[in-house]
């Protein structure tokens, strides 16, 4: 995101947003969640994403919200600082899209509106934000169990009770 003058811009944009209070965001607090790289804004935003892009799919958002949260803890810098200033500019630049409110204020359906404006945005930055908001909530969906149905995935090999073996390699001496 930082490659791009449009990219500095933004980051530049979403480091002096409002931070919000935990009372603005409950979400995380409702859904007993200890947070690891989010803050409550950001999560909201991330579960708030999740039920606009997931209407159908059974899957509780907050489960992604956490499961984003866990993976962005683990990755760390510069995956989680752009995931954060993203999660940033899509709460409060809805006036984009016509709308008073922040994002996670709006109904699922004017969010799903709201997102599909950022898809088809003719700034590559709001389409690479959308792109990676839609890539981290369809993942984190569809690696639930409860999705199986849906992608036919019968689990990994060790559920299935297939036991894989790996020999050792042995690659010499290294210099």
């Amino acid at each position: 995101m930082r490659a791009s003058a449009g990219g500095a811009a933004a980051a530049a944009v979403a480091s002096v947003l409002p931070a919000g209070c935990a009372r603005d965001y409950p979400q995380a607090s409702a859904d007993g969640v200890v947070l690891e790289a989010l803050t409550e804004k950001e999560y909201a935003v991330a579960r708030a994403a999740a039920e606009a892009l997931l209407p159908a799919v059974p899957v509780d958002p907050g489960v992604v919200a956490r499961a984003i949260d866990r993976e962005l803890a683990l990755v760390g810098d510069p995956v989680r600082a752009d995931m954060k200033s993203v999660l940033g500019l899509i709460e409060h630049l809805t006036f984009l899209s016509g709308h008073r409110r922040r994002f996670t204020a709006l109904t699922p359906g004017q969010r799903r509106a709201n997102l599909e404006g950022w898809a088809r945005s003719r700034f590559a930055l709001r389409r690479g934000a959308f792109q990676a908001v839609r890539g981290f909530v369809n993942y984190f969906a569809y690696v639930q169990p409860e999705t199986r149905a849906l992608t036919r995935f019968p689990g990994s090999w060790p559920e299935q009770g297939v036991s894989v073996t790996i020999p050792a390699v042995d690659f010499g001496e290294v210099v």
